[in-house]
């Protein structure tokens, strides 16, 4: 699998400096994006469900319970592509959305790494 970022992702993460990897600028963010996947793919705990209505696999990856990474995945010919299009801290509130009491939102998933990315 192939991880690709959002604009939306970008200037999200240029307006908040609470990340792992923090960036002032844009040329910055495109920069450090390889490590950003190499923690996503390193680090990160994957959970995936399938929206019937429409028709599209939803995604988020939790990294060391302090962000979420959310995203799509589009299938494509040869392998997938996850697409992330937005960042949130790992607050109480967004665990209680992502995992309610009773009923599990999401299925843990195996993301394979295809791709070598290397921590600094």
């Amino acid at each position: 699998m192939r991880i690709e970022f959002t604009n939306h992702y970008l200037r999200r993460k240029i307006e908040r400096n609470d990340y792992i990897v923090p960036t002032n600028s844009w040329k910055e963010t495109r920069v450090n994006n390889p490590t950003v996947e190499a923690v996503l793919r390193k680090k990160g705990k994957w959970f995936r469900r399938f929206s019937y209505d429409e028709g599209l696999t939803r995604v988020f990856c939790i990294v060391n319970n302090l962000e979420v990474y959310c995203g799509i995945i589009i299938p494509e010919s040869n392998n997938n592509i996850v697409l992330i299009t937005t960042y949130y801290p790992y607050s109480s509130k967004m665990k209680k959305k992502l995992f309610p009491r009773g009923k599990e939102n999401f299925e843990p998933f195996d993301f394979q790494p295809t791709i070598k990315a290397a921590l600094p």
